[in-house]
């Protein structure tokens, strides 16, 4: 059974979260890599492999949805305890038999549903056309409908041309990537990850627009804290206390930014957290699939 959670077999669900769980408990659960030296992410403790198809394909999940899992865990859990805390309510919460072929177009859909991006969209109508075509294709795949792969083609390289005529702007350009990053089915293995890693980097831009912070302000503080590191500068802290009492003693203004911009980093990873537990609570609301009725044995 494609894309039915744990192929409707409670063993399953219950195979997969004692292997993720043995690994929690042993604090052996990680960000990355994958699996390696005993220690493992949320794919391999699974799996125990770095195999994102097998994990898919052992579980029941989509393979763009798996693919999207490190994603949110790296991305949305700064804290590894908490990241090990969702790893565990994404099993957990997934109700056996659930089935999950639409969930990745919902995700995708809410993703080009959103004011900041049609914002910069509605400026280049036919990026706005494409935007439009994209989510309409994906709601049609929610409702059931086969869709011509022709159909996302079509969309794709309408999508890819906008953007290349955008020009230099940059955050319109970072919108056009966000919509062609889109224009697959939710079968296709990259469509969620990509779309979700365009829209966190458009709205991380224009966040930290709104602060000032630009891209000179990153590169000196790179080099003032590789100075610091040559120098043995502030070398009674350590960490992000050290880059701290160093801005703070010779950088106010820059200090006060750079705290700025920590914030908005934050306020992206509350973003794709947000995404994350919105996909499990999709997952719990998916309509559930009657197990196969088991076939008595014809000698019986």
């Amino acid at each position: 059974m494609g894309d039915i959670a744990f192929h409707g077999d409670p063993a399953i669900k219950a195979m997969a979260q004692e292997r993720l769980h043995r690994h929690v408990a042993a604090g052996s659960f990680v960000y990355f890599p994958a699996w390696e030296d005993g220690e493992a992410n949320v794919i391999g403790a699974v799996v125990e492999a770095d195999d994102t198809p097998l994990y898919a394909e052992t579980l029941g999940y989509p393979i763009a949805l798996a693919e999207t899992l490190p994603k949110f865990v790296n991305d949305g859990f700064r804290q590894r305890d908490d990241a090990a805390a969702f790893a565990e309510a994404w099993l957990a919460r997934t109700p056996v038999g659930a089935d999950l072929s639409r969930i990745v177009s919902q995700l995708v859909l809410d993703l080009l549903d959103d004011a900041g991006l049609a914002a910069i969209t509605s400026r280049h109508p036919e990026l706005e056309r494409c935007r439009r075509g994209i989510m309409d294709l994906h709601r049609r795949a929610i409702d059931g409908e086969t869709l011509d792969r022709k159909a996302w083609k079509t969309l794709r390289l309408a999508a890819v041309a906008a953007t290349d005529g955008i020009g230099d702007a940059p955050v319109d350009r970072q919108a056009g990537n966000v919509v062609e990053a889109a224009a697959w089915p939710g079968t296709m293995r990259t469509v969620l990850r990509d779309t979700l890693s365009g829209s966190g980097t458009l709205h991380l831009t224009l966040s930290l627009a709104e602060i000032g912070w630009t891209t000179e302000n990153e590169s000196r503080v790179f080099h003032i804290r590789e100075q610091a590191e040559k120098d043995g500068y502030k070398a009674e802290f350590s960490g992000l206390d050290r880059l701290y009492a160093i801005l703070d003693a010779d950088h106010p203004a820059l200090a006060t930014g750079f705290r700025q911009r920590l914030q908005r980093m934050e306020e992206s990873s509350a973003k794709c957290r947000a995404v994350a537990w919105h996909a499990i609570e999709l997952m719990e609301r998916a309509p559930l699939v009657a197990p196969a009725p088991i076939r008595a044995n014809a000698e019986a």
